[in-house]
């Protein structure tokens, strides 16, 4: 347990790295000539739910998990915030996914979108990303970029579901242009979505601590922030 100096502490820190996180974020669309807004999610699998519930007195309005079982204490302290899912959803888990997310970032197959509108009993549609894999790497999750239209067209056939956008997992270069061109990729295939399905809007979560500045330059409408954001020792990597 924190005392309460300690909790004033994590407060006023968390609120300053929210304050830089969306400087970078203002800095990243002027120099890319955007206007659009940005969403800041915590990732918070670093804390436990004690710091956790802090988070929205520093303004915090979206948090994220990648497990079910770390997420569940969190859940179970009824924050005021969104919560997303953002990690491998084993079919087995599909259920409280389902019933506890607002959103769930990490879709890459028929079989788990028919799971998670089975299970979604509240009326509010599941709020629905396709996880690509844009690099084709092996020990990655996500859809293939060429099956993505496929996935998204079964998505749009769920009754509790609604698709929200694009995901991916940007691979760790040391060549910051190779990441952009990832991010630039899943951007066209967005656009390419958006035009072949006659969507009116789709987002792009991509982005986490050491990259999300490129990614919101290139179109990136929500950024998923961990240890930049939530751990005292503020790490970029």
């Amino acid at each position: 347990m924190l005392d309460q100096q300690e909790e004033a502490t994590y407060i006023r820190d968390v609120l300053d790295r929210k304050n830089t996180i969306l400087q970078e974020i203002r800095d990243a669309l002027n120099r890319s000539h955007q206007h659009h807004d940005v969403r800041v999610i915590a990732v918070t699998k670093y804390i436990d739910e004690t710091k956790a519930r802090l988070l929205p007195m520093a303004g915090i309005t979206d948090c994220a998990e990648n497990r079910l079982q770390v997420a569940e204490p969190k859940l179970a302290a009824h924050m005021p915030v969104l919560w997303h899912f953002i990690g491998p959803v084993q079919m087995n888990k599909a259920k409280k996914v389902a019933q506890y997310f607002d959103f769930v970032h990490s879709v890459d197959r028929k079989e788990l979108l028919d799971a998670l509108d089975r299970y979604r009993t509240v009326e509010k549609p599941l709020q629905v990303f396709l996880q690509v894999n844009i690099s084709h790497e092996p020990q990655k999750s996500g859809v293939d970029p060429e099956s993505v239209v496929d996935l998204a067209i079964h998505c749009l056939s769920k009754a509790h579901l609604q698709l929200a956008g694009l995901m991916m997992i940007g691979t760790r270069y040391d060549d910051m242009t190779l990441v952009r061109n990832e991010f630039r990729m899943l951007r066209g295939l967005r656009d390419d979505l958006l035009e072949r399905l006659s969507l009116p809007k789709l987002e792009l979560s991509m982005g986490m601590s050491q990259d999300f500045s490129v990614a919101v330059e290139e179109g990136a409408t929500m950024v998923r922030i961990g240890r930049f954001l939530v751990l005292e020792e503020n790490p970029r990597t």
